[in-house]
């Protein structure tokens, strides 16, 4: 059994993906992983390149080629394929730290907790920054359980794609199904497999580098507009999956989903209360009929968004803030807000 198995989504990434591949692929570990390399229907070249490193690595490389379907379709395919012991994902226009890889893999071999983090870094491309997001109150290789972990020494981050290899077998054992044709489903990878999740370990090394700022990316601001009906579905997606499943869940569990909620759901908002600049009406009714369903799904939810003024004030004036540029919300605010007392429903 090979020890990790690596999910590769591409799509028109021909320009990126031979230093995400090259980064990974060292002659002292190759024939312990698999790289599912998986073709989304790219436009471009990509998938000639994907043959090619293919043909040279068969006994460790797979390429599935299918129909475009979204990112989510690329890890639902690929998780299916898997056989490793642990399951990853590195996106195409992404890479590793290859020395610090190849140490992990070799430490994977002896590990059987069901998830593995590490630290990883943030490449922006317009400032030319690296930024390093670490685990600074974990111990190193110290096994925690989960439910029994003081979750402040998470410092109230969580495990993302970037940071995290898990259990291939946790994450079928949590039907993972991610949603297709739909930006933002990694927040589904991030919480789904917590509910199965007993033990985990960090091990302090630098693996993921992730590249932020081109202009195509899902998480550009003008984007997180542009889909916002993505962000909503999965957000409806994950308020439905909490009401289905917090009542079964340890405290420490239901406390760290509910925590990703909480940032989520300030994200949502935000995308309607400050990112978006055009077609105020539709926005209006949008985060309107979006406020009005999370109150009636789930109150605690709903009544915890209190917490953000931007939220709060909204709220109060029934979203008219929304026609108001955040600078001149800020005034206001800054002059006029104790008037508004803050209070749940």
């Amino acid at each position: 059994m090979k020890v990790l198995t690596i999910a590769i989504p591409v799509y028109n990434t021909e320009n990126y993906i031979k230093r995400c591949l090259d980064s990974i692929i060292i002659d002292e570990i190759i024939n312990d992983i698999e790289i599912i390399l998986v073709n989304d229907g790219s436009k471009d070249n990509s998938i000639d390149i994907l043959n090619s490193y293919k043909n040279k690595y068969k006994e460790s490389i797979i390429v599935i080629d299918k129909e475009n379907g979204g990112h989510g379709s690329t890890i639902n395919a690929a998780l299916e394929k898997a056989t490793g012991k642990y399951f990853r994902v590195l996106d195409s226009d992404d890479w590793f730290n290859s020395q610090d890889f190849e140490t992990f893999v070799k430490l994977l071999k002896k590990e059987d907790v069901d998830l593995v983090i590490t630290n990883y870094r943030k490449e922006h491309v317009y400032n030319n920054l690296s930024e390093k997001i670490c685990w600074k109150k974990l111990e190193e290789n110290k096994i925690y359980e989960f439910d029994k972990i003081n979750l402040d020494l998470l410092e109230k981050e969580y495990f993302v794609m970037a940071n995290s290899t898990y259990k291939t077998e946790i994450l079928k054992k949590s039907n993972l199904k991610l949603l297709e044709k739909t930006f933002y489903v990694d927040m589904q990878y991030n919480i789904m497999p917590i509910k199965n999740l007993k033990t985990f370990k960090f091990i302090k090394l630098d693996i993921y580098r992730y590249y932020i700022g081109r202009p195509e990316q899902s998480m550009n601001l003008d984007n997180f507009v542009k889909n916002r009906t993505s962000h909503e579905k999965v957000m409806k997606f994950l308020v439905e999956y909490y009401n289905e499943n917090y009542e079964k869940l340890s405290k420490n569990k239901e406390e760290y989903i509910r925590i990703i909620l909480y940032y989520m759901l300030t994200t949502h908002y935000y995308i309607y209360c400050v990112y978006a600049k055009k077609d105020k009406k539709l926005i209006y009714k949008e985060i309107k009929a979006f406020d009005k369903y999370l109150k009636e799904k789930n109150l605690k939810l709903y009544n915890m968004m209190y917490e953000i003024g931007q939220i709060r004030y909204n709220r109060k004036t029934k979203f008219l803030f929304l026609n108001i540029s955040p600078q001149i919300f800020s005034k206001i605010i800054s002059k006029y807000g104790s008037i508004v007392k803050r209070k749940g429903v």
